[in-house]
């Protein structure tokens, strides 16, 4: 649910600003029916935005402004859903949060061939009062030397403040720059720095979206993202077709994941089973545009890199993945994707994409051992496997009765179809034992197979 109330004021013709007040309430949730229970969470929020837009002169503007955000979340609620179900209702502890900032933006035209964009952003966060957890030392999570596995310290006792209270607060400076220079007349190159903060942390252990993927933010046990980012990029235009190419790099500190043999599901003290690390990314970037004529559209490639190290807080502790590097679940070395647009008459247009992705990283189990009657799966190391290719095929027609009509009101039709050779592209891969056979399988989740589509738009 979203709500968006905005006033625009324009002070003169040099200055003029908006003002955004913003709700926002982030809903997910999910019946199991084979267990008996109904789960759901979500993140509520309240953002006032005000931002001013400032020309000082033809060559110089200004964007400056402020932000502040309330946060709600609610971490998973769990309610019964018949008679003979065997979970009882319990509530997670909701959290609370503010964050704040401040900005400042500068674009100045140097020259006819140099122009630069600096800016300035402060961010504060705030973790508001509740009941949290007291542990011996601060010290949430244990290590055990002997068998080498992490575990969940035990609470001596919780504290509870008021949602009035800050609990632990954060300030941060977020410096951002870029400059573009003019080469000649068809070409131009850009280089651009960015330092970005991110309070809020997405923790899952699952290859696609799930409602028990956990947003926790940032406190007393979890500090804030903070990811630096550098790129350049060189553009080239021709009579009817342009290029570009783009490297870039980044780095992210106080990247957490959890550990192995987390319980993520309803988890009411998250800290017990995270570690903090590091991440990075790279890659190569390159689009192809036609710009002029009938059929137009582009080829965009991607070649990049997306990997985290979670190491040992100390030199007897072996971290995620013994404190090695390994695929982030957001890693895709190729990704390509094709589109066209070709206008057969002023009524009929036709419209083609194709999208191919190497598949993301997934951990799958390697053997299994009977401990006890009881059936346990050894894995592989953190995300060294990966979803088969992801790729589809789309195609559209899309009829404007009337192209030239000087009414107000005009409409088109689009018929399309999406995937149109009904791949089914891996959202998941789970194992399990096949109770005909009694032989261990793995199983592919699809969700979106062939889906044709009738739209109508209309402007007026």
């Amino acid at each position: 649910t979203n709500l968006n109330l905005r006033w625009n004021h324009l002070f003169s013709e040099k200055l003029f600003s908006n003002l955004s007040l913003i709700y926002s309430d982030y809903f997910y949730g999910l019946e199991l029916k084979f267990v008996g229970f109904q789960f759901d969470s979500g993140i509520r929020n309240f953002n006032l935005k005000y931002d001013l837009t400032h020309f000082l002169s033809d060559k110089m503007k200004l964007r400056y402004g402020a932000n502040s955000i309330y946060y709600k979340f609610n971490p998973g609620d769990v309610t019964p859903t018949g008679e003979d179900s065997g979970i009882n209702a319990f509530k997670l502890t909701d959290k609370y949060a503010f964050e704040n900032a401040l900005y400042l933006d500068a674009e100045i035209e140097l020259s006819d061939k140099l122009a630069i964009q600096a800016g300035l952003r402060v961010s504060t966060f705030n973790r508001l009062g509740q009941e949290l957890n007291v542990y011996t030392d601060d010290n949430p999570i244990l290590y055990d030397t002997e068998l080498n596995v992490y575990q969940k310290a035990d609470p001596i006792g919780t504290e509870t403040k008021s949602r009035s209270e800050t609990v632990t607060s954060f300030a941060n400076l977020e410096p951002r720059f870029a400059l573009a220079y003019q080469l000649n007349e068809s070409s131009s190159i850009k280089t651009s720095y960015n330092r970005m903060t991110q309070y809020i942390h997405l923790i899952s252990n699952s290859t696609s979206p799930t409602p028990f993927d956990i947003y926790a933010p940032s406190g007393k046990y979890i500090d804030p993202q903070l990811a630096d980012q550098v790129a350049i990029g060189y553009f080239k235009e021709f009579e009817n077709f342009s290029f570009e190419v783009e490297t870039y790099y980044k780095e992210v500190k106080n990247r957490i994941d959890y550990v192995d043999d987390a319980d993520l599901i309803a988890n009411n003290a998250v800290e017990q089973i995270i570690l903090k690390g590091e991440a990075r990314a790279y890659g190569l970037e390159f689009l192809v545009r036609k710009t002029q004529g009938r059929l137009k559209g582009w080829i965009a490639y991607t070649l990049a890199k997306s990997e985290q190290r979670t190491p040992g807080r100390t030199a007897l502790e072996t971290g995620i993945n013994n404190g090695q590097w390994y695929n982030s679940a957001w890693d895709r070395t190729h990704d390509i994707s094709i589109t066209a647009q070709y206008e057969f008459t002023k009524k009929w247009s036709f419209g083609a994409n194709m999208i191919f992705q190497t598949g993301r990283p997934t951990t799958y189990p390697t053997a299994q051992y009977t401990y006890n009657d009881l059936v346990v799966p050894v894995y592989e190391a953190r995300n060294a496997s990966r979803l088969e290719a992801y790729h589809h095929l789309d195609l559209s027609a899309t009829w404007t009765p009337k192209p030239e009509t000087q009414k107000r009101w005009k409409g088109e039709w689009v018929f399309s179809i999406y995937n149109v050779y009904n791949r089914k592209n891996a959202a998941s891969v789970s194992f399990s034992e096949n109770t005909e056979t009694a032989q261990n399988e793995a199983v592919r989740l699809s969700i979106f197979g062939i889906i044709p589509a009738i739209t109508y738009n209309f402007k007026f």
